[in-house]
């Protein structure tokens, strides 16, 4: 590649990754669409497609009652007789109940409102856990070998250039690209192994093995960190050792000694599963799990994006040769892009749609109050006080806390004085508007991106924004898929919700 500033090529690299941006917000707009209108039938549509069905035969009902002829009623009255129906139990007539015209009595409304419907999800193919830890491994070695480039570049292209090569290999430590290697790569390894386990050992032994192999990745990749620490060590001094292990005080600061969070991103296959309980008191322990369980997922998004930007952007450049100059700007903005790069990758993989949908439902059932001021003691007597055992109906005031709440939600079995609560009510009622976020995030970062991209003039930016961008635009397919199908199928859920209310009321 030339570095002429008087060529098109800034305008082609600019042109050819927004117009497959384009077609790729088609592409998913159009599968999002097909996917919600071939799964758009609810229970009751497929119970009557079964009855309508001629070619299934079915056995007539039992029928325990006798048939009664009307009596006949004389021309002159107005009201009609009431009508006894008989039953035949065990040989003997037996009344079963009286028939009559009168109108029927309304029985006053239960105190317990109706639990809420959900509506099902459809189901969105994610990538799977080796394919998945295979493309951000090649592009964590990609993003350390862009960040190199950009420290040991060549002007290998001039005519009297003494290089052949697009950068100066003989200057990158071997030692340092060994740790990088080690800290990336347990992933991998793990999802391999299983994958290879899993074809070959029986299901009941297949937990116990897993554990082994997990415990000798581990020390493996501990044993080669250290012996690269060594060499380093040996070469540099005592400080630039402390950006090596600085990420470990992070991870035993969020994680603990747990070791699961390092090596493996999900520890299960199964999402999280919802139950429709009728115990209040199950709700709110249901929705506790799923916020330790969302909680953890961003904790793994933000620790794993920063972990794999620090050593494959950072740590380069801590351990470069003391005479060396390099752009400092370019290398923080390489660092910047490519954390977001991998904070988009481990959105898109640990927060899809399908479950990011489980909460939804729990926090349908769990509703919300909305605080009306303090507790008057001349009003206090109209207030019935919070009770945790019951559902409260929209509309509900209670006391809780010397203070009074108006329940906000059709059913509300959440605790008024517990703010994970409202705030686990706030994000999860609509998830559509967490996937909304992450959309637009991303089409931020991509949006920078062309932005750098046509105001650079240097061939390594180029290669090092172009290759990041198309990361990116796949990142932004997954996510606006999401977006689009989890749009449809609670505006759909939304717009029954308020039809029911409408006809309860």
């Amino acid at each position: 590649m030339s570095c002429d500033e008087n060529e098109s090529g800034p305008f082609v690299v600019f042109f050819l990754p927004t117009v497959l941006g384009c077609l790729t917000i088609l592409l998913a707009r159009r599968w999002a669409y097909s996917q919600v209108n071939n799964t758009s039938s609810t229970a009751i549509s497929r119970r009557r497609k079964i009855i309508k069905d001629p070619l299934i035969k079915r056995p007539l009902p039992f029928v325990t009652s006798k048939m009664v002829a009307p009596k006949k009623v004389a021309a002159t009255t107005k009201k009609a007789a009431p009508v006894q129906e008989e039953a035949l139990t065990n040989g003997k007539h037996v009344r079963t109940r009286l028939l009559s015209n009168t109108p029927d009595v309304k029985y006053p409304e239960m105190s317990s409102p109706a639990p809420p419907k959900h509506i099902p999800f459809p189901y969105i193919p994610q990538d799977g856990e080796l394919l998945f830890e295979v493309m951000t491994f090649v592009f964590l070695l990609v993003a350390t070998g862009l960040q190199f480039l950009n420290l040991y570049r060549t002007a290998w292209w001039l005519p009297n250039s003494y290089n052949n090569q697009a950068m100066h290999f003989h200057l990158i430590d071997p030692h340092v690209v060994m740790f990088i290697i080690g800290v990336i790569s347990p992933r991998l390894l793990l999802s391999i192994s299983v994958a290879v386990l899993k074809l070959v050992l029986a299901p009941k032994v297949l937990p116990v093995v897993i554990i082994g192999v997990r415990m000798f990745i581990l020390g493996a990749v501990i044993g080669v960190m250290s012996w690269s620490t060594y060499f380093l060590l040996l070469k540099y001094p005592l400080m630039k050792m402390v950006y090596l292990i600085y990420p470990s005080v992070i991870y035993f600061g969020l994680f603990g000694l747990q070791t699961e969070a390092f090596l493996e991103l999900n520890n299960s296959d199964m999402l999280p599963m919802h139950s429709c309980s009728h115990d209040p008191e199950q709700i709110r322990s249901e929705v506790e799990m799923l916020r330790e369980d969302f909680n953890l997922r961003v904790k793994k998004i933000l620790f794993h994006s920063i972990l794999g930007a620090y050593y494959t952007s950072f740590v380069p450049c801590c351990f470069a040769q003391p005479y060396l100059y390099y752009d400092v700007l370019s290398a923080a903005q390489q660092l910047g892009l490519v954390w977001g790069c991998l904070c988009g990758r481990y959105a898109s993989q640990l927060l899809p749609a399908g479950l990011i949908d489980t909460p939804h439902r729990a926090a349908r059932h769990l509703g919300c109050w909305k605080l009306e001021g303090p507790d008057a003691t001349d009003s206090s007597s109209s207030v019935t006080q919070w009770s945790d055992d019951r559902f409260w109906p929209q509309g509900s005031r209670v006391r809780c806390s010397q203070q009074v709440y108006v329940a906000n939600a059709p059913t509300v079995a959440a605790d008024p004085a517990n703010v994970s609560h409202a705030r686990f009510f706030a994000v999860f009622n609509n998830p559509s508007k967490l996937l909304c976020l992450m959309v637009c995030l991303q089409l931020s970062l991509i949006l920078i991106q062309l932005c750098l991209l046509f105001s650079s003039i240097i061939w390594h930016y180029y290669l090092s924004v172009v290759v990041l961008l198309f990361i990116n635009y796949y990142s932004l397919y997954k996510m606006l898929r999401d977006y689009l199908v989890a749009w449809k199928v609670y505006r759909a859920e939304l717009m029954i919700q308020d039809k029911n209310n409408a006809q309860a009321n």
